[in-house]
């Protein structure tokens, strides 16, 4: 027996004449929606097209359009001589409430049932902060001074007339023709030679890390990690499965040493020999020897992330670790978010000849091909050497923002912390001073209308003094003096003390 509707019209459907969407799409979404609730179960008959349509002020030919859709989509079906009717081959089920679920509701919800990896996520955070234009953001290189120009000159020329190359699917490797510019890179300006089919194209340094991790280790395998370190990278690890070993770190860098003795067994070490995040603290030749002899020794892999190398204030980039492997432990990971902008998502690996095949093939399962477009228009600006000058300017002017830091942050932050920038890199630390807490001067600082980063978030197990991270980079220097007094007040007022000024 058909059931027949009785009552009024289908009342659930109403036309919001606020809503963006279209009438025929309100209609079509409310009738599926009321189909998948129960409210209209399988084998119900519908009104006539031309009796819903004058109820809802429509045209026939609307309410046409959205049935036959519905049709197609399997909720509806037409009986000939009969009308329309919900499909008889859906389930019966119960009615549910036809609006959304509320937060609330979603709260009392049992949790869902998640992979390992997805369970582990859930405990950590991938916040790295926004890009938004605040004084002292750290890592935030001068997006200001980029040459879009010139970039955008490179990228019309590789895909000028919609060419089919830019517009397919990559080598899952990379585009060769990048892979060859940064290995003439890495040669002249890094010099550290090597093959481009040893390098690995991807989409930033944090897929880099992740296909490091996925390669060359098993769930619950120790990966030596520098504390204090980046709290995303030390977050991805963990969410990996992997076991983070905590590995202090002196004015030497890593005290390789002392991992040995308290995680002998690790299979990985994640260090940033060139400059560390956040002490700015270069490895030593001791330690870096020390470190490729363990890795020789335990049959360990050594992932050496070389994020921002290419900014050193006092003479040439050092060598990379890379450089001195002799026995190929290290795969070595860079990228261009600092040193060009950090939405390009372009990194790249460079490894043992050993691993090559097997990185390409995961690369190619997990991410397919970094946007062929950008890679090429990458390869352009590189081999016409703007890469080249766009660094020397960023340099020079880096250096010059570094030295207005340090001279006006001396005097502003006098007697409330101390100024700490190493030769190299984007940030500079400032040393709390009188019992001051990183955490309450963070907090007075984003009130101020600037941004820092609290060192203790970056601690895993040794405790650090308070200090706060500053980005330099990305603040122009004649701006730099009134910023620090601002940010020395925000400081101050964090501990009840009064404010100065010294703008």
């Amino acid at each position: 027996m058909v059931k027949q509707l009785e009552g009024p019209i289908l009342p659930f459907l109403r036309l919001d004449a606020t809503v963006a969407l279209p009438k025929f799409r309100q209609v079509q979404d409310q009738l599926r929606m009321a189909i998948l609730k129960g409210h209209l179960r399988a084998g119900t008959r519908l009104p006539a097209s031309r009796i819903l349509a004058e109820e809802l002020g429509l045209s026939r030919q609307t309410l046409v359009r959205v049935l036959d859709n519905l049709k197609a989509e399997g909720y509806l079906e037409a009986r000939q001589g009969a009308g329309t009717f919900v499909s008889a081959a859906l389930p019966r089920q119960p009615a549910k409430p036809l609006s959304r679920p509320t937060r609330h509701d979603v709260a009392d919800r049992a949790p869902p049932r998640l992979s390992r990896i997805g369970d582990l996520s859930c405990r950590m955070s991938a916040d790295i902060g926004q890009m938004e234009d605040r004084p002292f953001l750290p890592n935030r290189p001068a997006l200001d001074r980029f040459p879009f120009a010139v970039w955008r000159k490179c990228w019309n020329a590789v895909t000028r007339g919609g060419k089919a190359v830019a517009m397919g699917y990559g080598d899952v490797a990379g585009e060769l023709v990048l892979r060859q510019r940064i290995a003439e890179y890495l040669a002249l300006h890094r010099r550290d030679p090597c093959d481009p089919d040893q390098i690995v194209i991807t989409p930033g340094g944090h897929a880099a890390f992740t296909l490091s991790a996925l390669a060359l280790a098993d769930p619950g395998d120790g990966i030596w990690f520098e504390d204090p370190g980046p709290v995303t990278t030390s977050n991805l690890f963990r969410t990996l499965g992997l076991r983070l070993c905590p590995a202090d770190v002196d004015a030497d860098g890593m005290d390789v040493e002392a991992a040995m003795a308290r995680y002998p067994d690790a299979h990985l070490a994640f260090v940033m020999p060139s400059r560390h995040h956040p002490l700015g603290i270069t490895l030593s030749l001791p330690r870096r020897l020390a470190l490729l002899e363990w890795a020789r020794a335990s049959d360990a892999w050594i992932i050496e992330d070389d994020y921002d190398s290419e900014f050193r204030y006092d003479g040439a980039p050092l060598p990379s670790m890379r450089s001195i492997d002799s026995d190929d432990r290290v795969i070595y990971a860079g990228s261009f978010s600092k040193a060009l902008y950090p939405g390009i998502r372009v990194g790249f690996l460079v490894l043992p000849p050993q691993l090559v095949g097997t990185f390409r093939t995961l690369s190619g399962l997990i991410h397919r091909s970094v946007p062929v477009e950008t890679q090429l228009a990458l390869a352009e600006f590189i081999g016409g050497g703007h890469f080249a000058s766009h660094l020397r300017r960023m340099r020079g002017l880096y250096a010059e923002r570094r030295e207005a830091f340090m001279l006006a942050g001396r005097d502003a932050l006098a007697g409330l912390a101390r100024i700490d920038c190493s030769e190299s890199g984007l940030n500079a630390l400032a040393w709390l001073e009188g019992g001051r807490q990183d955490q309450a001067s963070h907090r007075a600082v984003l009130d101020a209308g600037l941004q820092c980063y609290p060192l203790s978030d970056y601690t895993i197990a040794t405790p650090q003094p308070a200090a706060l991270i500053l980005g330099y980079a990305g603040v122009p220097a004649d701006r730099m003096r009134p910023l620090l007094f601002r940010l020395a007040d925000a400081i101050a007022r964090s501990q009840g003390r009064i404010g100065r000024s010294g703008g």
